[in-house]
């Protein structure tokens, strides 16, 4: 069961690296079931027969980190939970208005008193829950991966997977680069040719493996160095020609895989220089400058030094020699890279300070951040900060950060403390590789989002695995002996309850995973540069990712704006507007699927209308509940509430509710979208002609529209930019022809 595990880690490893770095859902939803099923291996190997007692017990090997997996995993819980007002009041007011803004806008005209006693302080869960199947499946590769580094061959079989690995990726992405091909695999890079990606699709996140890759490598090489042997009997005599020869005879072998790993450590550390990524490069010297430091400390390891001093002038001698004028006009630029993700943290520090003590929900950044984003990043999407601290402090606040802080600043305790007492050098350089590896990695997230690669954080574990084994392996009577302490509870008592709760994480974890696989499977939300996937899939398929997956919002938001005149269920039926009036009164089973909705009640799309006007009301109510953040739900929204103009409620009802989601969509809308501030004057623009002159909404309408224009123009230059103005005089023309509204309109 235990190799079968250490087989499929590496498995996964190889996989996530080599495709695209797992960013892609078919990837990381592999990674995800192939640690799964690893962790069963090794649960089922963990449940034991004491012969003594004839009791079967639980075995739980200690770690370090255990303590800080589950409190962090609770925190993420925290998120996704519904508290009492009162305490998401305390915790964060705006999550609190976030989260009122998410409320029915009809029930809200209907009920204006109404409140809800519960909010959740993640005002969209939907992130929130991905993150954590993301973060359990992390934490669960590196306690399932440590556990199957038993012995000295494994780990040195584990060092030399991740060393080959880096020098194909360094290797490939070489050729790929200086052969003219620009290729990641088969998809064509269009920008920055010049730069060396390996099978990564962005070139800082494979500097991130190569620099971890070269801290390894020099770990490695100073791990299976011969120590220094000083005959105790004559020491200061020479050894003879014969006994020199001999002993260089026997040590062939070890030179021969010296010079391997110092070779993998030059190839990966040009990969590194060639990525031209300046984050990695400088903080890579910052960890490899620590990791000498560390060595120089401890007095019989100062000659290890020289090592790493060799190979990085090897890295730079030879990378001199085959030119590096791409990476040092890079650096010449560095002033301008570091003025926009100055700006990026900066406004995403804004975000923070709105939800300073437990965040804005992990995953929940691309979704908060539009309006917080600067004019100077106008008609951009930000997935990412470019700064992963920054972006955290802001999901997760104070509270997170601070468990986050004191969970890896207790294991490099327990890890340095554990390191100063050994003196094997084997347990000495590998057990400071993981040190230097978080080291690296706290500092290019600085300026990165390297660790929202899976296969980086792969990388990474396995490293801190490999470290963590290498300083509990000790020698005793010429056997390896792993000197783990382990908890080994009665399977009745104490054991079961903690292997149930185990297999219940492991359920869910999966559960969650492939619904998410599938809903993606028809209809495509993650991003996928790689995959032609059809943006705008048939509406039946849209069903479909809705009943696989209800918790996103973006599958209802398509299903609710989509053009359903360009479509039909697949069967040749057509499901267009035209065709639901001539269908009205009848089933629409046959078109659309049922969809499942336990808050509403709703059993089917037929119950909530007669025809598919209204599914596309409810399909945009749903978006607008799950996922607050978005400005363009509540306009789309805004836009279907106020074409109701044949309902006999019409003004007392449906317009008042528009009303509503056009304040909620300007709330949120920031400088990210023009157009979305045009739309918004177009709607004000109707609703101060929907009243008398003398109403005082006609004058609080035109304002707002007269405001909404002057932002979209103000976001526009150009050509863009004149057919803005032709487009909102023709519109405002429209209601008011009169050059002075115009006048008021137009910048």
């Amino acid at each position: 069961m235990e190799k079968a595990a250490y087989i499929i880690y590496l498995t996964i490893l190889l996989l996530s690296i080599f495709m695209f770095g797992a960013v892609h859902t078919y990837m990381y939803t592999l990674m995800t079931l192939g640690v799964l099923a690893a962790t069963v291996f090794l649960l089922w190997k963990n449940v034991r027969k004491d012969y003594k007692s004839r009791e079967y017990r639980f075995r739980v090997p200690r770690n370090s980190l255990h303590v800080g997996f589950a409190v962090l995993l609770g925190f993420l819980v925290l998120q996704m939970v519904p508290l009492p007002s009162f305490v998401v009041d305390f915790l964060s007011p705006e999550a609190s208005v976030v989260a009122e803004k998410s409320f029915s806008a009809v029930e809200l005209v209907n009920s204006p008193e109404a409140e809800k006693p519960w909010f959740f302080l993640a005002a969209y869960g939907y992130p929130v829950r991905m993150s954590m199947v993301r973060f359990v499946v992390y934490g669960l590769f590196f306690f399932g991966f440590l556990q199957t580094l038993q012995s000295r061959r494994r780990i040195n079989v584990a060092v030399s997977f991740l060393l080959a690995m880096g020098c194909f990726e360094a290797l490939y992405g070489l050729m790929e680069t200086y052969s003219g091909s620009h290729k990641v695999l088969w998809y064509t890079m269009n920008y920055a040719k010049e730069r060396v990606k390996g099978t990564f699709i962005n070139g800082n996140h494979f500097a991130a493996y190569m620099a971890m890759g070269v801290v390894l490598a020099a770990a490695f090489a100073g791990a299976i160095a011969p120590e220094k042997r000083v005959s105790r009997n004559n020491s200061r005599r020479k050894p003879s020609l014969s006994a020199r020869v001999a002993s260089f005879l026997e040590g062939e072998e070890a030179l021969f895989k010296r010079v391997l790993v110092g070779f993998s450590g030059v190839l990966m550390g040009i990969g590194l220089i060639f990525s031209a990524s300046r984050g990695a490069i400088l903080s890579w010297a910052g960890a490899m400058f620590l990791m000498g430091l560390l060595l120089v400390l401890r007095k019989q390891y100062r000659r290890k030094g020289v090592l790493l001093i060799g190979i990085f002038l090897l890295i730079c001698g030879y990378a001199v020699q085959i030119g590096v004028e791409y990476p040092l006009e890079r650096f010449m630029k560095m002033e301008s890279g570091m003025e926009s993700r100055s700006r990026y943290a900066a406004r995403t520090m804004d975000l923070f300070e709105d939800f300073q003590v437990a965040g804005v929900g992990v995953g929940n950044f691309q979704y908060a951040f539009p309006k917080y984003q600067s004019e100077k990043d106008k008609k951009k999407y930000y997935i990412f900060a470019h700064n992963d601290w920054a972006q955290y402090m802001a999901e997760a606040g104070i509270l997170g950060l601070g468990l986050l802080l004191g969970g890896v600043g207790y294991y490099l305790f327990k890890t340095l403390k554990l390191w100063a007492r050994r003196k094997d050098a084997y347990a000495v350089c590998l057990g400071v590789a993981p040190v230097v590896a978080l080291v690296y990695i706290g500092l290019h997230s600085y300026v990165e989002f390297t660790l929202h690669t899976p296969a980086n954080v792969l990388i990474l574990l396995s490293i801190m695995a490999i470290g963590h084994a290498a300083l509990h392996l000790e020698r005793h009577h010429r056997r390896d002996v792993m000197s783990y302490r382990y908890y080994n509870l009665p399977l009745k008592y104490k054991g079961g309850v903690v292997l149930l709760l185990i297999l219940g994480l492991i359920g869910w974890t999966g559960y969650w995973s492939i619904r998410h696989f599938m809903g993606e499977v028809y209809c495509n939300t993650v991003p996928n540069s790689t995959l032609n996937r059809d943006k705008r899939p048939p509406v039946g398929e849209v069903v479909r990712a809705v009943e696989w997956d209800s918790g996103n919002a973006a599958y209802w938001f398509k299903l609710g704006s989509a053009d359903y005149a360009d479509y039909t269920d697949g069967k040749g039926k057509d499901v267009s507007r035209k065709g639901a009036k001539a269908q009205r009164g009848e089933r629409q089973g046959s078109e659309v699927r049922s969809l499942k909705s336990e808050d509403r009640g709703l059993k089917s799309v037929t119950e909530i209308g007669e025809n598919l006007c209204n599914l596309r009301i409810m399909a945009l109510e749903r978006s607008v509940e799950l996922n607050p953040f978005d400005a363009q739900y509540h306009l789309r929204l805004g836009w279907e509430y106020a074409h109701l103009w044949q309902e006999k409620d019409y003004h007392v009802r449906w317009l008042p509710a528009a009303d509503i989601s056009m304040d909620r969509a300007a709330y949120f809308a920031g400088v990210k979208n023009p157009h979305l501030h045009q739309e918004l004057g177009n709607y004000w623009t109707m609703r101060s002609r929907s009243v008398m002159p003398n109403d005082p909404l006609h004058h609080e309408a035109w304002a707002k529209a007269c405001w909404h224009y002057h932002k979209a123009q103000s976001l526009e230059t150009g050509g863009a930019l004149k057919r803005m103005k032709k487009e909102i005089r023709g519109y405002v023309w429209n209601f008011y022809p009169d050059e002075d509204y115009i006048a008021q309109v137009i910048n």
